[in-house]
């Protein structure tokens, strides 16, 4: 009797093991893409860099095949959380793919998120083109995005949304089954490249 509770327990601490380290591992990409994407501000070809990096640093446990999407969005810091505003985001949606986008140094890469032809609307909702992104270069002259004035320099959000997937018996130990829990990160930081 003894036996099947500590293999339970056993299990349930190395699931917790892989789930708590793909959630760092989450927390982490949606940090550095959000740093990649302050660094290059409003230059064409920054939210390709933000995907590559958010799929270079997802590692084992966490796959990269697990992110269902990546929205890169204008924070509307009058809210006080880390929500867009109206309209004012990209948001890419993982496929698998090899899709070729252009990086701001002028290098073609390939990233698992479909790019369209066009830079200036590139995901799924291209509702904020790298071009409008207000930076501290740029001032507060900078062009609507979507209808909305900028007053001051942007702060963007890079979010992932992650769907975790049981690794170990798990669920069908304890009477369980499905995918694990879907994790979303977010990440905030102002828009200030680097000259």
């Amino acid at each position: 009797m003894v036996i099947p509770i500590f293999l339970t327990l056993f299990v349930a601490i190395t699931e917790f093991t892989f789930m708590f380290t793909s959630f760092i591992s989450i927390g982490y990409a949606s940090h550095d893409g959000a740093q990649v994407a302050a660094t290059y501000g409003n230059t064409s070809g920054a939210d390709c860099a933000v995907l590559e990096r958010i799929d270079n640093d997802i590692n084992i446990p966490a796959n990269p095949t697990q992110i269902k999407t990546v929205d890169i969005f204008w924070v509307n810091t009058a809210t006080g959380n880390a929500s867009p505003v109206g309209g004012a985001e990209n948001i890419y949606t993982y496929d698998g793919g090899s899709h070729a986008c252009v990086r701001p140094d002028g290098t073609t890469i390939h990233v698992p998120f479909p790019i369209p032809d066009t830079q200036a609307a590139e995901a799924t909702s291209g509702g904020y083109p790298e071009a409008t992104r207000c930076n501290v270069n740029s001032g507060i002259n900078c062009p609507p995005t979507g209808g909305n004035a900028h007053n001051t320099v942007d702060t963007l959000g890079v979010k992932i949304t992650y769907q975790y997937k049981w690794i170990t018996p798990l669920p069908a130990m304890i009477g369980g089954s499905g995918n694990g829990p879907l994790f979303t990160s977010i990440n905030i930081m102002r828009l200030e490249p680097v000259q």
